[in-house]
């Protein structure tokens, strides 16, 4: 007794290669109807900006600075317990929380040339 699996395979049967012509027709044509409207993604925003500047008044202020006080004071810590890489983790995230409304405007502001 032998097992054997095989591929299923399409037969070259007209009505079954009409059928799958019809419906990659329609599914071509649903797709580019989605893509034909006009997108008006991004052209806003303005309702944000009250948000974004009380966070960014937050990571630049005394919230940001205690909480990269506090991220240098575990990497220092950690290094006294010898576990480098925390204290790597920790620093580099304090460093990035001190840059950070900086380094989201860039993502931000950045254009295609």
């Amino acid at each position: 007794m032998q097992n054997v699996i095989e591929m299923p395979t399409l037969e070259n049967n007209p009505a079954t290669n009409k059928a799958i012509l019809i419906v990659s027709m329609f599914g071509f044509v649903v797709f580019a109807l989605l893509m034909s409207f006009d997108t008006t993604a991004g052209s806003g925003g303005s309702a944000f900006n009250s948000i974004w500047t009380e966070i960014s008044g937050w990571a630049d202020g005394v919230p940001g600075k205690i909480i990269t006080l506090l991220a240098f004071g575990a990497s220092l810590f950690n290094v006294l317990n010898q576990n480098y890489y925390l204290a790597i983790g920790a620093f580099i995230g304090g460093m990035l929380l001190s840059q950070s409304v900086t380094i989201i405007n860039v993502f931000l502001t950045g254009i295609i040339i």
